[in-house]
Formats: C-alpha cells, sequence, structure tokens
C-alpha cells in the first residue's frame, strides 16, 4: 500500500511481480494520513485472504519474520499476533540514547498473552474486519495514536492478542529522534491519545476519566521523583525515563481536556481554538525563484502566518524550491515530490531533485557559463515558436491531486497562485468559506501586450473571455494593483476584488553613500526584462553616457544570463543575495519596460527603497494616481535618456523624488498592503472581527485604511 503522493513504490513492487509465480498486488493510496492509508489495506486485504500481516515502510524483517508471525497465529489459537520491533542506531547516537528501552517495542516482554499491540508488526485474521467493524481513526492519522484505539477495540470486541518475539522487525532510528525532546513529545502523545480515548468513552462517563486523571497524577508525580533522583546521580538515561514517564502524565490531562499533538509536524492544538488552515495552491513554491511573482506569493504566505494561521503550500509540480527543510511552525508544503518524516520535508522525486539542482547550479554559476545554456535554451523557445508562456494547464493527475489533497486538508480558505493552478473541473471541499485567486496581473493584458510586441505566447488563444470564465470559480480575488481591481470587478462581477499589493518590509539606508552617476535596473531572466535593458542599452544608453560622463550602469538579476556583450560602463552583476547595497548606492533607478502586466516589483522596490526611479507607462500601471508621483514617466528613448540624465545631474529634482517615493512605501508594508484582505477574511468568518487574530488574546483585528490611488 503506497501511501506517497508520487506512487514512488511502483516501479519498486512491478519490478519484484514480474520476478515471482504468486500475486502481487500494489495499492496506489498517496492520502499522507497513515490511519486513511491503514484503512485502504483493511479495504484491500480483508475478502482476499484469511490472514493479513502488516509491517511498516521503515521495517526490516528477519528472514523466517511471516513463519513466525502465522505460526504463532495458528498454534495460539489467537485472533492478533504481533511481534517485537528492535531498534538499530546510526554509529555515532549518544550513547545514553542507544538503549532499546527509547525505541524498541516492546521492552523485554515474554512469549504469551498480552493486552497490547502495534500496527508496526503484527498479523490478524481478518475475519474480524467485518465483524467487530475495524478501522483506524482518521482522525488520528497525523498526530498518532490510531493503532492504540485500533486494538483497543479490538480487545473490547473479544479478540485475544498474543506475542511472538521470534517474529522480529528491524527499524533504523532516523537522527531527528535521538533526542530528548522528540522524546518528551511523543510520550506526551501517547498520553494524549489515552486521555482522548477515556473521554470519548459511551459508557461509565466520569468513570474512566476519574481513573485516566488518577493515573496521570501517579505518572507525574513518580515520573518527576525519577527524573530529580536521577538528575542528582548524573544518570542521563534514568533521568529520560523520568522524564518521559512525568510527560506521558500530562498528556493524559491534555487528552482528558481535547487536546492533540501532531508528532511528526506540529505542536499541540486544541481542536476548539486551532488555528484555520488558507492553502494556497502553486505551480511553484515561492523559494524557487527571486522574481517579483515568487516574492508576492512569499509575501502572502508570511502574512498569514505571522498572524497564527496554518498556512499549507500546495506546489503541484516539483519545483518546491528546496530539497530538505524543516517545516516552520504554521507552514507544510504538499507536494507529488514531497515526503515528510519527523517534521524534516524533503524531495524524493529523482527528476525534481536533478531540476532543482541544475535550476541551482546555473543561478550560481559564472555568467560565462551562464549565457551558452539560455543561448540553447532560447534556441529551444523559437524553435518551438513560443517567446513567452502566460501559465499551463493543470494536467488530469495534477487536477486529481490537487483535489485529493485539499479534501484531506479541509482548510477554510483556498487561494489559487493564478487560474492556471486551478483543477479542471474545480473543486470546493464542503470546509472551504471562501475561494479565492491571487492575481499578479490581469493575464488577458498580458497576452494582449506581448502580441502587440510581436511575440508568440502559450497558450496561443488565450482570451479576455477565456479568463473571465475561468475567474467565476473564485468569490474572493486579489488584485495585486488598483487598475486591476477595476478590469477585475468587470470581468467577475460576483467576487469580492480586493487589492494586496506587492507587500515589502524595506528599511532604507540613509542616502549618504549614494555613488554619483550610477544607474540600476534590477530583473529576472523573463522576456520583458530582457527587452527592456536590451531597449534602454541600445537606445538610451549612448545618449546618457555622452551626456553625462562618468556614469555607470549596474544590471542585477538572472536578466544578466540572458544578454550579450555590453559597453564597459555597464557592469553585470548577476543574481545577489541581497539587493540593499545597490539600492544604497544608486542615484537612480530605471525600468524601461515596454510590454506586461501588472504591478512591478522592481519599480515598488525602488519606491521602498526610496530611490528616483525613471519608468514607462508599462512600469507604472497601477501606480498613476499616486500624487506626489515618485517617478518620472517616459515611453520615447530620447525621453527616457533626458530623464536619467536630469535626475543624475539635479540633486534637487533626485530629492523631490526620494521624498515622494518615502511617502508612497507606506502603502506597501504589510499591514497596509493586507488590510482589505484581512477585512475581507473577517467577512466570511476565518478572521475574528473582534477578539483578535489567531494566536493572540485580545488583539484586535488591526484594519487600516489603504489610501488607494483613484
Amino acid at each position: 500500500m503506497d501511501n506517497s503522493p508520487d506512487r514512488e513504490a511502483e516501479v519498486v513492487v512491478r519490478r519484484y511481480a514480474a520476478k515471482v509465480s504468486f500475486p502481487v498486488q500494489y495499492v496506489p493510496h498517496g492520502a499522507g494520513n497513515i490511519a486513511s492509508g491503514r484503512n485502504a489495506l483493511l479495504d484491500a486485504a480483508a475478502h482476499r485472504a484469511p490472514v493479513m500481516a502488516c509491517l511498516d515502510d521503515d521495517e526490516i524483517p528477519a528472514d523466517d519474520w511471516l513463519a513466525a508471525l502465522v505460526g504463532a497465529l495458528g498454534r495460539a489459537g489467537a485472533d492478533i499476533v504481533v511481534g517485537p520491533v528492535l531498534a538499530r542506531y546510526p554509529s555515532d547516537a549518544p550513547a545514553w540514547i542507544s538503549r532499546p528501552v527509547f525505541h524498541s517495542v516492546p521492552d523485554g516482554w515474554e512469549e504469551g498473552w498480552v493486552t497490547d499491540a502495534w500496527s508496526g508488526n503484527f498479523a490478524l485474521a481478518t475475519e474480524l474486519i467485518g465483524r467487530l467493524g475495524l478501522r483506524f481513526d482518521e482522525r488520528l492519522g497525523i498526530s498518532g495514536g490510531e493503532d492504540q484505539l485500533f486494538f483497543r477495540q479490538a480487545r473490547e470486541g473479544g479478540a485475544r492478542i498474543y506475542y511472538a518475539p521470534q517474529a522480529i522487525a528491524h527499524e533504523w532510528v532516523p537522527r531527528d529522534r535521538l533526542s530528548l525532546r522528540y522524546l518528551l513529545r511523543r510520550e506526551y502523545r501517547k498520553g494524549t491519545t489515552l486521555g482522548l480515548l477515556d473521554r470519548a468513552s459511551g459508557h461509565q462517563r466520569w468513570g474512566k476519566p476519574a481513573r485516566r486523571l488518577l493515573k496521570a497524577a501517579f505518572w507525574l508525580a513518580s515520573g518527576g521523583l525519577a527524573a530529580v533522583r536521577s538528575a542528582v546521580c548524573g544518570q542521563r538515561s534514568a533521568l529520560a525515563l523520568g522524564l518521559m514517564r512525568a510527560a506521558r502524565g500530562l498528556g493524559m490531562v491534555g487528552g482528558l481536556l481535547g487536546r492533540t499533538i501532531d508528532l511528526y509536524v506540529h505542536g499541540e492544538t486544541d481542536p476548539a481554538s486551532s488555528p484555520a488552515t488558507i492553502a494556497v495552491v502553486a505551480a511553484e513554491g515561492p523559494e524557487y525563484q527571486h522574481a517579483g511573482h515568487a516574492r508576492h506569493l512569499a509575501a502572502f504566505v508570511s502574512r498569514y502566518r505571522s498572524l497564527g494561521f496554518r498556512v499549507a503550500v500546495v506546489v503541484t509540480g516539483s519545483r518546491t524550491g528546496f530539497l530538505v527543510r524543516k517545516s516552520p511552525p504554521g507552514e507544510v508544503y504538499y507536494s507529488p515530490a514531497l515526503r515528510t518524516i519527523g517534521g524534516v520535508q524533503f524531495v524524493s522525486s529523482p527528476v525534481a531533485i536533478a531540476t532543482q539542482l541544475a535550476w541551482w547550479l546555473f543561478r550560481r554559476s559564472p555568467r560565462v557559463l551562464q549565457a551558452p545554456v539560455d543561448r540553447l535554451r532560447t534556441r529551444l523557445r523559437a524553435r518551438a515558436g513560443v517567446a513567452h508562456v502566460l501559465g499551463a494547464w493543470p494536467t488530469a493527475a495534477t487536477s486529481r491531486w490537487v483535489a485529493q489533497t485539499l479534501e484531506e486538508l479541509q482548510p477554510q480558505a483556498v487561494f489559487y497562485n493564478t487560474i492556471f493552478t486551478v483543477p479542471s473541473p474545480p473543486v470546493r471541499p464542503a470546509s472551504v468559506t471562501t475561494q479565492g485567486l491571487i492575481a499578479h496581473d490581469v493575464v488577458s493584458e498580458r497576452a494582449e501586450s506581448f502580441r502587440a510586441a510581436g511575440h508568440a505566447i502559450r497558450p496561443a488563444d488565450f482570451s479576455a473571455s477565456t479568463e473571465a470564465t475561468w475567474l467565476q470559480s473564485f468569490d474572493t480575488i486579489t488584485a495585486i494593483q488598483w487598475d486591476d481591481a477595476r478590469t477585475l470587478r468587470s470581468m467577475a462581477p460576483r467576487a469580492h476584488v480586493v487589492v494586496t499589493p506587492v507587500a515589502l518590509q524595506v528599511e532604507p539606508a540613509p542616502r549618504d553613500g549614494v555613488v554619483p552617476g550610477r544607474c540600476l535596473f534590477v530583473g529576472s531572466g523573463s522576456l520583458h526584462n530582457v527587452e527592456a535593458i536590451n531597449w534602454f542599452l541600445e537606445e538610451c544608453w549612448p545618449t546618457v553616457a555622452r551626456r553625462n560622463p562618468g556614469s555607470e550602469l549596474h544590471v542585477v538579476g538572472t536578466v544578466c544570463a540572458r544578454l550579450g556583450k555590453v559597453p564597459d560602463q555597464v557592469i553585470l552583476r548577476g543574481e545577489l543575495p541581497d539587493l540593499a547595497p545597490e539600492y544604497a548606492a544608486a542615484s537612480v533607478a530605471i525600468a524601461p519596460l515596454r510590454s506586461g502586466s501588472g504591478l512591478k516589483v522592481k519599480v515598488v522596490e525602488s519606491i521602498c527603497h526610496g530611490l528616483a526611479t525613471v519608468t514607462t507607462a508599462v512600469g507604472a500601471q497601477g501606480l498613476g494616481a499616486l500624487d506626489p508621483r515618485p517617478y518620472l514617466l517616459a515611453d520615447e528613448a530620447t525621453a527616457f535618456a533626458d530623464g536619467v540624465v536630469r535626475l543624475l545631474r539635479d540633486p534637487g529634482a533626485r530629492r523631490e523624488l526620494e521624498h515622494a517615493a518615502a511617502d508612497a512605501a507606506e502603502l506597501f508594508a504589510p499591514g497596509r498592503a493586507y488590510a482589505e484582505l484581512d477585512e475581507r477574511l473577517a467577512d466570511v468568518g476565518i478572521i475574528p472581527k473582534a477578539g483578535g487574530l489567531p494566536g493572540s488574546a485580545d488583539a484586535p483585528l488591526p484594519v487600516l485604511p489603504v489610501a488607494a490611488p483613484a
């Protein structure tokens, strides 16, 4: 039973099945919820064989494991047989923790009848499944404890459980479990499961919780005393055992109060007050690149994670932006290429690993290596007859995976990062209060802009009517700027359209380190940036260099890889980890964009850093009503060069724009940028209108008015 969304076990199983004479059934499930996966296994096995034997995927059975389990089942006349799971430790594991008592199951039992069992190594008579209605509780599929409840139900239904010490399975202990913190969290989780089971008991409504509370007090007291004694004697292993015992006692109390713990990803939660989940569906993770659209998405995720929401980033492809990461509190990624173990997420698909390593190496290579790679990519694009890709519609398989993932997450809000990530047909889980779109621009306007510039696009037939049709799937749309908001309202009159411009938290550097004559262009390798800087270098820069001797131009970003030979005064800086020094030293920022749509992050960023900027009408889209304007506007080459020269020569004119930029920068602070969306989420009940945001006790919702341009 393959519980991985990318079906990574299928090749191995198919290859093995071709070599043997007995039938092998492969069950693709991909839920990521271990209880759901175990139930799929029950469904697959219940009517096919009289006995079902199970191992976890991180265990290695002894040669006679199956014979020992099945033999004990028949010999003892048992309904369920369990075998030991013996820990194997890395060679450099701490000596104090490399003991069976910490990770092996069980510890020193003798063969015979028992009352406890575990899901990692067991066999059962399949007739029990139907006779007792046995299922694993999927509500515990992330926090754990589903196996405790399963075997308790079996025992209460009359099933007899037998322990066979010869049926051995071995388990390598991963390094993230070689810590006292993990052991304490595990014991606390075990305690919460016991408390929850007694709390939910249908009979003896007060009796079982009362007994559990007494047991919790005993475990707390005995564990605490043992920990103190061991600390005095300097016995680290015994100290850990005492603390673990006390942690289980605390967990019992937490369970009686209705609390749970996600052992692998999250901390303790109270179901009645747990934060809402906001799912963000994107074609790539916000960390994959540093282009404007990625920064806009990153700001969205950061905003709502900082307010206490659980943000689930659902990446439809393999471009997660990392190979290994430990999920920060409140943020989890989901992708067909990802697996999660012990709170650590890692890319498991070889294709995804190769793709991300290639992109990582390209971005960090010197330009002399980047240029030929880009020339090859350009030739391949030309051969395919496509200059710019608007987006790619999800495949049927991707649509099914997104739908399944959202059903499992049960989020209160779903936001799709562009319409090209929406499943076909669109889905909306019952838990969703609002389904939204993060619109980086009006896509049909971008399509027309590139067509007008003579560029072939994909999808070639994308139009305003196509976009309007897809917009009907949403009841909330976030426009990146105010002009876009008006257009989107006309295309989707039933949707609630709010403006969420790019949010930037920038501390402008003092302007006393400015290099006279220095201009700055920042851009990714997107077509509109390549087109813009080439136009400026050919049509404007010769005039600037002639009229203002000593001028220099710094070009920053992956756009540098796509440029040919440049004049001596033009310095290609490539991609930099920190842009602040470049902004601090530049006299003037330029954004000579000829095509595109939406809000230009490079223009917003130069505004937030307090720079005077020269841009075109395309570069200033959505900012036309700012008063005073923090930029000079010029579309023709002569006017553009004149504007740059004027600002380089006239400190007074430059300071005037710098002051205007400082005033306009307030619009793009996170609290102001997301005020309208915060208010919208409050209206639909995701953010409380009174009583505070998730994660705060009494703080009122900070809805700040945005001085939106008319």
